[in-house]
């Protein structure tokens, strides 16, 4: 903490409001950074858990742009089968029917 204790001697000794400011500006951005730094952790820890794995091994080599082409394509993969199951379920339903 004495790092901590110099900093709030030199903030004591500075009387120019406009320098103080662009301090605090610049401890809120740090701040920020910091706290997407740990969603950032967080968000990477989280890759390789369960069922993910598979799909990292296979996109970690992306890049920036085919990220979002590859999310469509499940995406777009998840709908079909949804829309085949739900026919399934509309058949079944049909023939409990009839019967």
């Amino acid at each position: 903490m004495n790092h901590l204790e110099d900093f709030r001697e030199m903030i004591n000794g500075i009387d120019d409001m406009d320098l103080l400011e662009e301090g605090l500006s610049m401890l809120r951005d740090m701040i920020e950074i910091n706290e997407m730094k740990e969603r950032l952790a967080k968000l990477e820890s989280g890759l390789l858990s369960g069922q993910r794995a598979i799909f990292y091994f296979f996109t970690e080599g992306l890049d920036k742009d085919e990220v979002p082409f590859a999310a469509e394509r499940i995406s777009g993969r998840i709908k079909r089968l949804d829309r085949e199951l739900q026919k399934v379920e509309r058949e079944k339903n049909k023939k409990a029917q009839v019967d």
